[in-house]
């Protein structure tokens, strides 16, 4: 049985004592905070005596014993794990501020991209319930799938947001939910009855061999932007010649990963979600060597690091820089993006090999994972595959 009263700790300089409801349990003790003061008069023998400071809180005691007479399960918990779950019970959870925190935690690991995509979709959720901060139980599935429905004409949003809040909110549940202790401050799961419809898939953005080649050797030098325009050719060479890395694992790619003639690492944007961190290995053709050494970095591999303060910028620049050459060669615009579904296209149509030994050379999660785990890797294949594309656009 747990025991409830009204109490002081003692007076402070200014004369007054903040009042408390001790909580006893057999020689357990713990306090809880209440907003009540009193002074010297309405207190003897530090007990409160003021029998109008003591009809003000009898409903604040009131209130914890209804709830622990709905606690009976949790009663064989100390005493401190009951007094916390009584006061986080009556307290709302901001969601915003989680998100906010959750979001911060994404950019400390050099997920900013990925950090601005979840910013996106909970500014498109305020702006659907028109408020610009909200709590967990905000959250209903009512609203989500109305906010869903919002969405339906967009391409990608339609999946996108939802997912980013039903991961934050899944968050939260761990963060904020003690099941063994049966501290349950977030109460409901909304996503329970929401469906998230599937993105509408985009056309094809592959370009043929021959478009390849025009831009792989346009001459830059009459371009108003040359350094630009430069530069954005020579990535899409690179990042072509890597069997289409992205531009993120350009930049971000620590010096420590070329080992002898080869680039062992991890695919930046899958490598905290897959249970081999996305790691693969590609040996440098001999044609970018040269690109490598031009653009050698001092704290990375690469210089990009240095030129542009995030990758999101340097992914513009250089798609600015590929918009700049089409434009010169009158032709329609590509971007880094596109790169990556020129080299699938042409390794699987033109180079024979297999839809799965393409997406091995581009670092796609398999579908084969139980058996993979009995397989030691050999990256040898990638190599083979990228030499052919090479060759078949003539780099």
């Amino acid at each position: 049985m747990i025991n409830l009263e009204p109490c002081i700790r003692g007076f402070k300089s200014n004369g007054y004592a903040k009042v408390y409801i001790r909580a006893t349990k057999y020689n357990e003790v713990q306090y809880i905070s209440t907003p009540f003061a009193v002074n010297q008069r309405q207190v003897t023998k530090n007990k409160i005596t003021d029998f109008a400071i003591i009809a003000e809180i009898a409903p604040f005691i009131k209130k914890y014993y209804d709830k622990l007479n709905m606690m009976s399960s949790q009663m064989n918990l100390p005493l401190k794990a009951i007094i916390l779950l009584l006061n986080k019970e009556s307290q709302e959870v901001s969601f915003t501020d989680f998100y906010q925190k959750y979001t911060n935690n994404m950019i400390a690991n050099d997920r900013a991209n990925s950090a601005s995509n979840y910013t996106c979709a909970l500014n498109s959720l305020l702006s659907f319930i028109q408020k610009t901060s909200i709590n967990f139980s905000d959250i209903t599935s009512n609203t989500i799938n109305s906010w869903i429905t919002s969405l339906s004409n967009t391409a990608r949003a339609k999946n996108a947001y939802p997912v980013c809040i039903s991961t934050v909110f899944k968050a939260g549940l761990l963060e904020y939910n003690d099941y063994d202790l049966g501290i349950i401050r977030i109460k409901h799961q909304p996503f329970m009855r929401v469906k998230i419809p599937k993105p509408t898939k985009g056309k094809k953005k592959a370009v043929t061999a021959d478009v390849l080649h025009q831009i792989f050797t346009a001459d830059t030098s009459t371009i108003y932007s040359l350094a630009r325009a430069e530069m954005a050719q020579d990535v899409a060479i690179l990042s072509f010649c890597l069997a289409a890395i992205n531009t993120a694992d350009l930049y971000f790619m620590e010096k420590n990963k070329l080992v002898g003639n080869k680039l062992c690492y991890n695919r930046h944007k899958t490598e905290s979600e897959r249970e081999d961190n996305a790691y693969t290995e590609i040996t440098i053709p001999e044609t970018i060597l040269p690109l490598i050494k031009k653009y050698q970095g001092k704290k990375r591999l690469f210089k990009f690091f240095e030129i542009y303060k995030d990758n999101d910028y340097f992914n513009t620049g250089i798609n600015k820089g590929l918009k700049q050459i089409c434009k010169s060669l009158g032709i329609d615009n590509i971007t880094t993006y596109t790169l990556r579904h020129s080299w699938a296209t042409i390794a699987q149509n033109h180079c024979g090999a297999s839809t799965e030994v393409v997406g091995f050379a581009l670092n796609h999660a398999s579908a084969h994972k139980v058996t993979e785990g009995y397989i030691t890797k050999d990256y040898s294949p990638i190599d083979e595959l990228n030499n052919k594309v090479i060759q078949f656009v003539k780099i």
